[in-house]
């Protein structure tokens, strides 16, 4: 069985191209944001959110349309 797919693009809003994204583990909110991947994450675990869901915005939008 497939996971559903979650449509998190307006929690993106406004987070600079290429950057990180720490999501909580139930992807409702964002937990961080960062240039680095690596500093994304110490910046959610400083959160309090030990297991983040990681995505990268992409540098270019065209690739999320389909």
């Amino acid at each position: 069985m497939m996971p559903a797919v979650k449509d998190i693009s307006k929690l993106l809003t406004g987070i600079p191209k290429g950057a990180w994204v720490a999501l909580s583990s139930d992807q409702e909110r964002i937990v961080a944001y960062a240039a680095e991947l690596q500093e994304a994450l110490q910046k959610a675990k400083s959160a309090g959110e030990d297991d983040p869901v990681m995505v990268r915005v992409p540098e270019d939008e065209s690739i999320l349309l389909v």
